[in-house]
């Protein structure tokens, strides 16, 4: 496949996978998708077992694009929804893209078509009191006109450490309104699993989602937390066919 430069991000991510409604999260896939909650043995399949759903919490610092100007703001928070799922005609896997938060104007619709304008507030802290110690303490809030979504998490910075880097464009993300749009990421990140229940690995203290409004479908009161991975840094570059 012939894919040339769209656009890149320099950030930080908080993710957060879970086990969401399954109704809820398959109506929300395109035509021809049906829903593949992680499993199998390699990296995603081991660590975030049973996740049907990634709740991405970014923190962009940089944007650079093929044209060289960001067309909105340069450095912006926002929150994306991700579900893997498996392309029924062909049997390939793939993540769909579904639903989005922003605070950047011009990225409403978006890339993907999903986006929705929020007012968001974040804060963090890091808590260094012991030799090689770092407590990490955010909170992350995003509230629309449809909806909110508030995240508090508290963990210890390490234990499962990660260094992950692609030397090619290799995953990729289609749009849940339109699966012919899709964008393929090649990524070089830190990936710090802070707590995956799968794998028994738990530095988190304290975690608190809360979603209301048009999500609350997929967030019923019944999800469940499968792991927190934190991905600081963050470098990401993204190729399109």
């Amino acid at each position: 496949m012939d894919l040339r430069y769209s656009d890149g991000i320099a950030a930080a991510r908080t993710m957060i996978a879970l086990e969401g409604n399954p109704a809820a999260l398959q109506r929300r896939l395109p035509s021809g998708w049906e829903l593949a909650p992680y499993g199998g043995d390699d990296l995603r399949g081991t660590s975030l077992r049973g996740a049907n759903m990634l709740v991405p919490f970014h923190e962009v610092y940089a944007v650079r694009t093929h044209e060289g100007q960001p067309a909105g703001l340069p450095q912006l928070s926002y929150i994306a929804f991700v579900s893997q799922a498996r392309n029924q005609a062909t049997g390939a896997l793939g993540h769909v893209h579904w639903f989005t938060y922003t605070e950047d104007p011009a990225a409403v619709p978006g890339k993907y078509g999903d986006g929705t304008l929020a007012d968001i507030t974040r804060s963090q802290t890091f808590t260094k009191e012991r030799r090689g110690e770092t407590q990490v303490h955010e909170r992350f809030s995003a509230v629309a006109d449809s909806g909110a979504v508030q995240l508090s998490l508290a963990y210890r910075q390490g234990g499962m450490v990660i260094w992950v880097t692609a030397d090619k464009p290799n995953l990729a993300l289609y749009a849940a309104k339109d699966p012919n749009v899709v964008r393929w990421y090649q990524e070089d990140q830190v990936m710090n699993v802070v707590r995956s229940d799968p794998l028994n690995v738990n530095g988190v203290s304290e975690i608190s989602l809360d979603v209301k409004g048009e999500l609350e479908d997929v967030f019923d009161g019944n999800e469940r937390v499968v792991a927190v991975v934190i991905q600081r840094p963050y470098m990401r570059q993204v190729y399109v066919p």
